[in-house]
């Protein structure tokens, strides 16, 4: 697989420079890293949080600007109410922005990369790297 989603947590893993960063950096290596809009926001929202300066918070938004982002449309649409409805119907609601994630790697036919497998593992056909 050449493009991968790539989940929030591993996104923010990479940009704080966490001890896990090195283990998804390798697994990015040599692949074009996508990530959903509402990674995007979770990270911006992040920031704001966490009371970044301007500093930092550009430095964040110079990395965001590295990753492809996928954006919604009609299709997208559709997958994310999949995703969130197959999870209730199983017992295992997912929260909104898991939900765009997962319905992302859907759309793309790809894998997610996560450090949080147990948020998706529920879904079928999903493949997981973590």
């Amino acid at each position: 697989m050449k493009q991968l989603v790539v989940d929030t947590d591993v996104i923010s893993y990479i940009f704080k420079w966490h001890p896990l960063a090195v283990r998804y950096v390798d697994l990015l290596t040599d692949k074009e890293p996508v990530i959903s809009f509402t990674t995007v926001a979770e990270m911006r929202f992040g920031a704001l949080e966490a009371k970044w300066g301007f500093p930092k918070r550009s430095l964040l938004e110079q990395y965001l600007s590295e990753f492809a982002v996928c954006y919604p449309d009609d299709r997208l649409c559709s997958l994310w109410a999949e995703v969130t409805h197959e999870s209730n119907r199983m017992g295992h609601p997912i929260n909104a922005p898991d939900a765009w994630i997962a319905a992302t790697a859907r759309y793309l036919d790809t894998a997610l990369v996560t450090h949080n497998s147990k948020h998706y593992a529920h879904l079928k056909g999903l493949v997981l790297l973590d």
